[in-house]
């Protein structure tokens, strides 16, 4: 077959890279950003009708986000350039433990009594396993677990699957070696209940997930003013809280 004179090698990247750019306005305060047009209506069905459409965002190639953060929208972008994202956090802490078992608890969709020392899963299923480790930690891993979340939530409003696999995957990662032991942990903890309860669908496994894992650590949080408060205004966290509680081990007796 003769070879067509007029054929030129090409990069795939081509139509991508010369299909121009849309500017961005993130947050209330509208932070200006710029992203590849084609790459944007790539992501979602969603998104695309945001790119491409006759009204003023459209013809004129500006979309505003009002309800998006910078660094979360930030995030994002960098998912959609390398298909992965990195929340730098310089405030890490080397910790030498003997010995950390892990364990996955409670599948989603089971009503399962809270027990002590078994953590709840946020993928489900049950595994066992002891080895010695010394783990590298997020001095405060609160404002990067609510990261994940609102990655998780953008996600789910843009309709972007991968990314609501991958941001579920991390928060779980992360949460997984988090102790509570501080004030602080009590604070951090239910301000990401009260964000994934604010925005996502209390049938989501994330909220599930949460409230499970608040059951799990009741010891801990059963006293703290700002649990409490939260338990008190979020009726659906407290039936959660109940499916996944026991009782007593024996019948109480009045004395």
């Amino acid at each position: 077959m003769p070879e067509n004179p007029t054929a030129k090698p090409s990069s795939k990247y081509k139509a991508f890279m010369f299909g121009g750019i849309v500017t961005l306005y993130i947050g209330p305060d509208r932070k200006k950003m710029e992203i590849h047009k084609k790459l944007l209506a790539s992501i979602s069905p969603e998104l695309d009708k945001h790119v491409n459409n006759n009204m003023k965002e459209g013809i004129e190639g500006i979309i505003n986000f009002p309800d998006e953060g910078e660094e979360a929208f930030t995030l994002f972008s960098e998912w959609a350039y390398t298909g992965s994202y990195t929340i730098v956090d310089d405030m890490l802490t080397l910790k030498p433990l003997d010995s950390i078992g892990e364990s996955q608890g409670t599948a989603f969709g089971q009503s399962h009594g809270s027990t002590f020392g078994q953590s709840p899963g946020l993928f489900g299923g049950s595994s066992h396993k002891s080895v010695p480790v010394t783990l590298l930690v997020k001095a405060d891993p609160w404002p990067s677990l609510r990261m994940h979340l609102q990655l998780y939530v953008f996600s789910h409003k843009f309709n972007i699957p991968t990314l609501t696999q991958l941001a579920r995957s991390n928060f779980s990662k992360e949460i997984d070696p988090v102790e509570l032991t501080r004030g602080t942990d009590a604070a951090g903890l239910v301000s990401v209940i009260e964000y994934a309860y604010d925005n996502l669908l209390d049938s989501d496994p994330v909220p599930i997930f949460l409230a499970r894992y608040a059951s799990w650590k009741l010891g801990f949080l059963r006293d703290k003013d700002e649990f409490i408060q939260l338990v008190s205004a979020r009726p659906e966290l407290m039936k959660e809280l109940f499916m996944t509680l026991t009782g007593p081990p024996s019948k109480p007796a009045l004395s």
